[in-house]
């Protein structure tokens, strides 16, 4: 291999691979420099760059990017919530709390019946997606007659939620609103790169003048895409191999998981609102000490339900996904908990959109003469305002917060860097963790303020 160039950290962010301890089977190639910003990548660069996202496992033992290993990171998590407790608790004794009982939630969640474009939308969309890049194949259509359908179709995508959807006075109906512009980003994320794979193909077999084996056009069918809309992946590989056979214990374990944590994570979100409302009445009669009380009350809440709805998807649901649809890919995330900077967080926490945002953000604009730092702008900005959707959109109002505390991580990066180099992987550490739940409490607040 090469030797790791001199990088800045944000193209480091995006372009190196996540070293983190006990990960699953996967490879790595080797890295090349894109330090000139006048140097175009090569195709050998670009695989380059999106597949050094997957650590070697054999180099992870002797990573010297984060001093923690194993579960040292949820240690330092379960201290810092002990000494939020503690403090809670003395806090309890100076402060009088109104008594409000929360109700408990149904096993079964109670949903709301979405307006039925929504429900048939993801299939025209796909067909539609399906049946351009057909004829583009058959040279039927050119790719500039054909660019416009497909960025009218994409915008309809994430349009239709914003004008069909309705605030909710359930939790349940809020919930459904969620789910519904979570499915809408990931068929908007599927379909771009659904549309970008083959675009590359067929810039591939041009240049190599039909002599390249590819999959290209043998690949563009109904059954191609409806198993990349099934599989737990935002990158479209329609060369992807697949499992044997189905685990079916896994299959109802993962399907158990489900059924359970649904409940709790339902039930923690029940219980935000009266901490919520009793923090806002605080702030509005100045009461210093219950300020305190409630704002610690929300974090533990809070971050009992983000933990949860954590392995609730990318544990329980994806797995249980990736086994039903036979997929290879089963690595969603690695051990962020040990991230000793945001930086390593924002690598290692969410996989399937950190290689979206590589291979058809950030690859792409480099590799047509951009330089990285603006890149990686695109890619924050791109991921500020999916956050931003997805917050906002449920809740039917037009917020900001959630885009501009995400650009807001990019300071946020430079200090824990700079925490972790002086202090330690160990400080750095819990300076994460005091970011995720002290700064989504926050979040949850302005939120709350918005709505009511």
């Amino acid at each position: 291999n090469t030797p790791r160039s001199k990088m800045s950290l944000l193209p480091q962010m995006i372009c190196h691979s996540p070293k983190a301890e006990d990960v699953g089977k996967t490879f790595i190639l080797q890295e090349k420099s894109l330090d000139k910003d006048s140097m175009k990548p090569t195709e050998d660069d670009e695989v380059s760059q999106e597949k050094s996202l997957v650590p070697d496992p054999g180099k992870e033992a002797t990573s010297k990017t984060s001093s923690l290993t194993g579960y040292d990171g949820l240690i330092n998590l379960a201290q810092m919530l002990g000494f939020v407790v503690l403090l809670k608790l003395l806090l309890g004794y100076s402060v009088t709390i109104a008594d409000e009982a929360t109700p408990l939630v149904t096993m079964i969640p109670i949903v709301p019946t979405p307006p039925l474009p929504i429900l048939v939308f993801p299939g025209i969309a796909m067909l539609l997606a399906y049946r351009v890049e057909l004829l583009i194949s058959q040279h039927k259509v050119s790719w500039d007659n054909a660019l416009p359908c497909h960025l009218a179709n994409l915008s309809m995508c994430l349009a239709i939620p914003v004008v069909l959807l309705k605030r909710q006075d359930t939790l349940d109906g809020l919930i459904t609103n969620l789910l519904v512009c979570l499915t809408y980003i990931t068929l908007t994320m599927k379909l771009n790169s659904y549309i970008q794979v083959n675009k590359l193909y067929r810039e591939r077999l041009t240049t190599s003048n039909n002599n390249e084996i590819l999959c290209y056009p043998e690949n563009l069918t109904l059954g191609s895409i409806i198993r990349f809309w099934l599989a737990p992946t935002l990158v479209y590989q329609p060369n992807e191999g697949r499992s044997p056979s189905i685990k079916v214990g896994e299959v109802l374990k993962r399907f158990l998981e489900l059924c359970v944590l649904q409940v709790a994570v339902r039930q923690g979100m029940l219980t935000m609102p009266n901490v919520v409302s009793g923090l806002v009445k605080a702030v509005d009669n100045e009461d210093i000490l219950l300020i305190l009380e409630r704002f610690l009350t929300l974090s533990l809440a809070f971050n009992f339900v983000w933990m949860l709805s954590f392995y609730l998807l990318f544990v329980s649901f994806l797995q249980l996904i990736a086994e039903i649809t036979q997929s290879q890919e089963r690595i969603f995330f690695h051990s962020w908990w040990n991230a000793s900077s945001m930086e390593e967080f924002w690598r290692w926490w969410n996989l399937p959109v950190h290689r979206w945002c590589v291979k058809h953000i950030y690859v792409p604009l480099v590799k047509n003469g951009f330089s990285k730092s603006h890149a990686m702008l695109a890619v924050f900005i791109n991921s500020a305002l999916l956050h931003e959707y997805l917050l906002s959109c449920p809740i039917q109002i037009t917020g900001h917060f959630a885009f501009v505390a995400f650009l807001g991580q990019l300071p946020i990066i430079k200090i824990t860097e700079a925490v972790k180099t002086k202090c330690g992987g160990r400080a750095g550490n819990l300076l994460v963790w005091a970011v995720l739940v002290f700064g989504n409490t926050v979040g949850v607040v302005v939120y709350y303020k918005e709505v009511v």
